[in-house]
């Protein structure tokens, strides 16, 4: 599997992924549908490329991609870890007025 076409498949995903997730216009949904299809051909060029691989740059291409998904997942759990101690007093601040106000254990639909 080609790694670059791989990796920029993957990336095309996440970015059509992420506006698909906020996407209620058009304007936002379009774009999203086409970055998905785009990444979906960018993997599917990268693995009919890799077809044609020798045995060398098979394992090299593995390794880059390993490298490339530890990463993104490095900067998942930094992002996610920065966030929370960011955002934690904040949370807290607003369940002790829900608490307060006595609507902390209340449904939305009640």
């Amino acid at each position: 599997m080609c790694p670059v076409c791989w990796i920029s498949g993957v990336l095309f995903l996440l970015f059509g992924a992420s506006a698909l997730s906020f996407g209620t216009e058009w304007y936002i949904l379009i774009p999203s549908f086409v970055l998905l299809a785009y990444g979906g051909y960018k993997i599917w060029v990268g693995i009919k490329k890799g077809k044609n691989f020798t045995v060398e740059q098979k394992a090299n291409s593995k390794r880059t991609i390993i490298r490339f998904v530890i990463g993104v997942a490095i900067g998942l759990y930094t992002g996610i870890a920065v966030m929370y101690a960011l955002s934690r007093t904040e949370h807290l601040q607003m369940h002790d007025l829900l608490k307060k106000h006595g609507i902390e254990h209340q449904h939305i639909g009640e």
